[in-house]
């Protein structure tokens, strides 16, 4: 079975030790679990207004790589995001942005928000949210993280319809709530965790809109390969959660 993960991350946590969590390092790490591709973001993103210093040590690190690709974060709530992006686009191998409003503190509603998702649509590249990144009763308690709620999401997916996002970081509860309030949108297996986790989200959102994302190093990589290796499903959905659906989302 060949995977891509939508959700890895290298650079550091300022909440934790993360060893080697360098380009080299991370390559070896993949290749050992069985994972042939990832998208790669920075956690040096999360907590810097500018994110484009963890964008550049991404791209850097992985410039020598066919099956990594970068997953850039832009905060449309700082005034130079819009040189950002244009900086972005002249990276070949940027095909997808990502949006973290969560943790850069900016509303999906906003005329921001809305003009980076019309410069992204013209420049042909596709979006990802992140709605969480750790269980907020676990974030450290200096800080208070509340994830994108369902009906911030469900708003956004309505202002654009056709737009297709990749949400990562929803649970089981929180993926069921958005699918019946629009199915418009794609997912991640990162936060969503039950007995045959698979098979119960597909109750809700076909398998051709679930992605592998393992949210590593925050979460164990090995685990979420086994989530998606073990299921219950046929093998072709399977395959096409591991990676098939990746390579269409591109």
């Amino acid at each position: 079975m060949t995977f891509i993960d939508t959700n890895f991350w290298m650079g550091n946590w300022p909440f934790a030790s993360i060893p080697e969590n360098t380009g080299i390092e991370n390559r070896r790490r993949l290749k050992r679990i069985g994972v042939a591709g990832a998208w790669v973001s920075s956690l040096d993103s999360v907590f810097q207004v500018d994110p484009m210093a963890g964008n550049r040590s991404v791209l850097e690190a992985i410039r020598n790589s066919r099956s990594i690709l970068p997953l850039p974060v832009l905060n449309p709530g700082t005034p130079p995001w819009e040189d950002h992006l244009a900086a972005l686009l002249q990276e070949p191998k940027v095909a997808v942005i990502r949006l973290m409003p969560a943790y850069h503190g900016y509303s999906l509603g906003s005329s921001s928000v809305r003009a980076l998702v019309e410069k992204a649509v013209r420049a042909r590249l596709r979006i990802v949210i992140t709605a969480r990144l750790v269980d907020e009763r676990h974030e450290h308690r200096a800080i208070s993280i509340k994830p994108v709620t369902v009906k911030a999401l469900a708003g956004f997916i309505e202002e654009f319809p056709k737009l297709d996002p990749l949400i990562q970081g929803l649970n089981r509860h929180e993926l069921e709530a958005l699918a019946e309030s629009n199915s418009a949108f794609l997912t991640d297996t990162s936060f969503a965790e039950w007995e045959d986790t698979l098979a119960v989200l597909k109750r809700f959102i076909p398998t051709r809109r679930i992605l592998f994302g393992s949210l590593a190093p925050l979460q164990s990589l090995q685990a979420q390969v086994d989530k998606v290796r073990l299921s219950s499903l046929p093998a072709l959905q399977r395959e096409m959660v591991a990676s098939g659906n990746a390579r269409k989302f591109l």
